[in-house]
């Protein structure tokens, strides 16, 4: 009898862990399928998902402190990253940016926004300080316009604070009002928190541009680049073109 019952709870036992494991077998194959399937799902969607959360996204944002050229209601914004003693900036503003202006611009179909990344120094940074400062007189693209017209070699002294106050002199601005703005400090956090955005790009050099879409998708244009190439990423972002 007691070999007969020891018998018995050993095919018993037996019974259990096979039981164990088709239960087991079960659940990794339900989780294996789970997973293929969230897979497939996620494969098959690739481009919305990785439109719609794109990291860069986070850094591509608009608000009221950014000066903008042309309709808010454009489709597409074209985020231009730039210093103002960068000459290759300089080159593209004189060959490139008056064709993006009239083509894209004037026509309502992208707006230009304009977000600093000072890296030459001391005077960069002077430079973007009274062009916000002008901005207040609503005549940001005005002395924007003028530095790039009068810019010479990287701190040579040509975008020191004098020559910056003689520049908002020469484009009619209220001068009182333009020292005090200029010299308050009031735009530091702005001038930092576009260079941070710019370094979270990964931004190496300037201009850098990001053109967003209106389904959010991102293209990104490295170095003064032809007019022609801006035309064709807004071409490619706006279905009904």
């Amino acid at each position: 009898m007691g070999r007969s019952r020891a018998t018995g709870k050993a095919s018993r036992s037996l019974f259990i862990v096979a039981g164990v494991i088709i239960v087991i077998a079960i659940i990794a194959g339900v989780a294996i399928f789970t997973t293929r399937n969230a897979i497939t799902a996620i494969s098959g969607t690739t481009s919305v998902i990785t439109t719609s959360t794109d990291p860069r996204l986070a850094f591509l944002t608009l608000n009221s402190s950014n000066p903008v050229l042309g309709s808010n209601n454009a489709p597409v914004t074209i985020f231009q990253f730039g210093d103002f003693q960068c000459t290759t900036c300089d080159y593209w503003f004189k060959t490139q940016e008056s064709q993006v202006i009239h083509n894209l611009i004037n026509s309502s179909e992208a707006k230009l926004v304009w977000r600093d990344f000072d890296y030459y120094g001391p005077d960069s940074t002077f430079a973007s300080e009274a062009a916000y400062a002008a901005g207040e007189q609503g005549k940001f693209w005005q002395f924007y316009d003028t530095l790039y017209s009068n810019q010479q070699e990287a701190n040579n002294g040509w975008a020191s604070k004098t020559n910056l106050i003689g520049f908002a002199k020469s484009i009619g601005l209220n001068m009182a009002e333009f020292n005090q703005s200029f010299t308050s400090g009031k735009f530091d956090s702005l001038i930092s928190a576009n260079y941070k955005a710019g370094q979270s790009l990964g931004i190496t050099g300037t201009p850098t541009f990001f053109l967003v879409g209106p389904k959010q998708q991102i293209v990104q244009i490295v170095g003064a680049q032809p007019a022609s190439v801006f035309e064709q990423a807004v071409n490619s972002m706006i279905p009904s073109r």
